[in-house]
C-alpha cells in the first residue's frame, strides 16, 4: 500500500518534471522569436517543433495525474509545487501560440522587403 506521504512525493516528482520540461520549451520558444528578428523563419519554426516536443513532455506527465483523478477515481494531493508547474504549463502553452505569430509577422515583413 502507498502512504500519503509517497503519493506526495510522486506528484511534486511528476510537477518537477513538468515544470523542467515546459521551461525548457519556453526558453526554445524565446529562441524562436529572437531566430525569426534575425530572418531566419526556418530556424524560427525548427525551433518551434524542437520547443513543442519538449512541451509535449511535459504534457504528457500532467495527463497522467489528470488521468489518475478522473479515471482511476484517486485524488491527487494539492501541493503548491503542482500549482506552480500547471501554471507554467500554460504559460509555455500560451507562449507557443504569441512566439508563432511573432515568426508570422516577421516572414511578412521579410517577403514585403
Amino acid at each position: 500500500m502507498v502512504t500519503e506521504d509517497e503519493d506526495l512525493e510522486k506528484i511534486q516528482e511528476i510537477a518537477v518534471q513538468i515544470i523542467a520540461t515546459v521551461g525548457s520549451a519556453k526558453s526554445h520558444y524565446i529562441e524562436a522569436i529572437q531566430t525569426a528578428k534575425r530572418g531566419d523563419i526556418k530556424g524560427a519554426r525548427a525551433m518551434i517543433e524542437s520547443g513543442t516536443k519538449e512541451f509535449n513532455k511535459g504534457h504528457s506527465a500532467h495527463l497522467k495525474l489528470l488521468r489518475q483523478s478522473a479515471i482511476d477515481n484517486k485524488n491527487v494531493a494539492f501541493s503548491l509545487i503542482l500549482v506552480h508547474a500547471e501554471d507554467q504549463l500554460m504559460e509555455a502553452e500560451t507562449f507557443r501560440v504569441v512566439a508563432q505569430d511573432f515568426i508570422d509577422v516577421y516572414e511578412r515583413l521579410d517577403e514585403k522587403q
